[in-house]
């Protein structure tokens, strides 16, 4: 199984909030301190939570409204109306889908034994612990993997994911235990073509001319045309056009060539589009300029269920989380704080370091 066709941490899921935000009077305590934004499913969420996540999703907006209405980001940016869309009201928005769908995969974790508090005060907690457990490694000089210190941005990244492959360990060994092989087999058989595919090799021909030839369009269909007309090769047709040109054959293998061989991987793709017999774009280097000629497209095959069996269950279970979040998104009661959720606006640098 390649790697690079199978990231086991599950990435999150672009799924767009299905239940509407209601508002809400009586709101559960989470904190005698802390202010409550909103909750789902009855878990509170803290006004600085939800502030962490609308500070992410600053970026986000002003690129939309600078796109969408060429909007200039000033002092009255986020009370303005453009269109009758306001900035603040589309960020809010937005962090609040993503906070939801984090907490909807957070509740899963609590419900699964991975974590037993998904409050934001247990996080804080969480990564004070780890950076000053940083520190003393660097005070000590031990190794520490990562950066020496993290930001509460990335950690949260960082702690989400780790907790979130740390469910997909817990369901996989399940899964181990109790799939058949059978049922196996026919997930296999749903996802092999996308994820266990072997790829495939080519044998195509590279057309070179040198740098001072002006190879457009024009000149190559006239090189073409003399080929397909005189029964020559194109190399003599080139010749004939007073044009200096050389070939050779070779084949490409994306398993053999390195992952910084742009050009291997630019000619891959464009070869997966192409025919036998087509010609590829033309390519330039300070050498002259370059045309390639697919000759041969050759399916590498699958590889077999026995040799990926551990990563089919991997997939088996990512799509089960996804499935299960996205099950849930469609059923979240949302209810918003009335007293507090209306207020919040992006906060000042002080506030956010607290």
């Amino acid at each position: 199984m390649k790697g690079k066709k199978l990231l086991f941490v599950v990435s999150s899921l672009l799924i767009v909030l299905a239940a509407g935000a209601l508002s809400l009077g009586n709101m559960p305590a989470i904190h005698p301190t802390e202010k409550i934004a909103f909750t789902i499913d009855h878990y509170a969420v803290s006004e600085r939570e939800f502030q962490a996540f609308l500070q992410s999703s600053k970026a986000l907006t002003t690129s939309y409204f600078k796109r969408t209405y060429n909007a200039e980001y000033d002092k009255d940016f986020w009370t303005a109306s453009f269109n009758g869309e306001n900035p603040l009201a589309y960020a809010k928005q937005k962090a609040m889908d993503e906070l939801v769908k984090v907490k909807t995969e957070q509740i899963i974790m609590k419900e699964n034994g991975i974590v037993s508090d998904i409050s934001y005060e247990a996080f804080l907690k969480s990564y004070d612990r780890e950076n000053k457990d940083r520190a003393r490694k660097v005070a000590n000089h031990e190794p520490i993997y990562g950066p020496k210190q993290y930001g509460k941005a990335e950690y949260y990244s960082y702690y989400q994911s780790m907790n979130v492959q740390k469910l997909i360990d817990k369901w996989t060994k399940e899964a181990q235990r109790t799939l058949t092989d059978e049922e196996l087999k026919l997930y296999y058989d749903k996802v092999k073509q996308q994820y266990f595919h072997r790829g495939y090799t080519f044998d195509y021909e590279k057309i070179s001319f040198n740098s001072q030839t002006d190879l457009k369009e024009e000149l190559w269909s006239e090189m073409i045309q003399a080929a397909s007309s005189g029964n020559i090769t194109l190399v003599e047709a080139a010749a004939s056009l007073g044009v200096q040109a050389s070939t050779e054959k070779l084949t490409l293998n994306l398993a053999e060539t390195s992952k910084e061989d742009t050009l291997s991987q630019n000619l891959y793709t464009e070869f997966l589009a192409s025919s036998e017999g087509d010609y590829s774009d033309i390519y330039q280097s300070g050498e002259g300029m370059y045309r390639f000629r697919l000759l041969v497209k050759r399916d590498k095959g699958l590889e077999k269920y026995e040799d990926v069996k551990n990563a089919v269950i991997q997939l088996y279970v990512q799509e089960r989380l996804q499935d299960d979040v996205s099950r849930r998104l469609k059923q979240a009661q949302v209810e918003t704080n009335k007293e507090v959720f209306p207020k919040i606006t992006f906060m000042s640098q002080a506030y956010q370091k607290q």
